[in-house]
């Protein structure tokens, strides 16, 4: 019995110095959502080493008092926020960033901003894309990607989930020294992309 009770009392302690340990790092989103009292935050502990080491909030202010609108655990390896439109709708949304690998390409967690309905939609299979950016002439993602040999691939954002078209542009030389041609390439490979999306609708 004096162990449990010893064991409850460390697990308590434990606790105890994790939650001094937290910091928060909140960001009042006025600016990016018309003054709509929106803020989101990111809850961690510096020293945590866990998988999913922060928890990401989206709330509003109403009458004073903060309504949690979206809240998850998430990995973010520099606990930063970036606000992109990333469905063309004119309302930017929310990116946390997610991990950098040995040469420095950022994926993110991405979140839809629905203001007409007061909540975030997650896009599942986005923290898979290498340095996103979004091309809203034609409603779709690219990435370029640096490797030994730079590349792109392209995707697009289908309800909750991201389309990979399977698609890889390489940049550089081959193995004999030939131009790859990214550029024409990149251009031919958008062509196909944009042609089958067409025949779609």
């Amino acid at each position: 019995m004096k162990i449990i009770i010893s064991l409850i009392t460390f697990l308590i302690f434990q606790s105890f110095l994790f939650a001094q340990n937290k910091e928060v790092k909140k960001i009042n989103c006025d600016s990016i959502f018309n003054k709509k009292g929106y803020s989101v935050s990111l809850e961690f502990d510096p020293k945590d080493q866990i998988i999913l080491n922060v928890l990401f909030t989206f709330s509003k202010n109403i009458n004073g008092k903060e309504k949690i609108i979206h809240q998850e655990k998430l990995h973010s390896q520099f606990q930063n926020v970036e606000f992109i439109d990333f469905n063309g709708d004119g309302i930017k949304d929310i990116l946390v960033e997610n991990s950098s690998d040995v040469r420095s390409n950022l994926t993110y967690n991405l979140f839809i901003v629905d203001l007409k309905n007061h909540k975030l939609r997650k896009i599942e299979g986005f923290d898979e894309i290498k340095n996103p950016n979004y091309l809203e002439k034609y409603d779709l993602i690219d990435c370029l990607v640096m490797s030994g040999r730079n590349w792109t691939s392209f995707y697009k954002i289908e309800r909750n989930k991201v389309k990979d078209f399977g698609y890889i542009v390489r940049d550089g030389e081959d193995d004999n020294g030939k131009d790859l041609e990214y550029d024409k390439n990149y251009e031919l490979t958008l062509a196909k992309i944009l042609k089958s999306e067409k025949k779609k609708k």
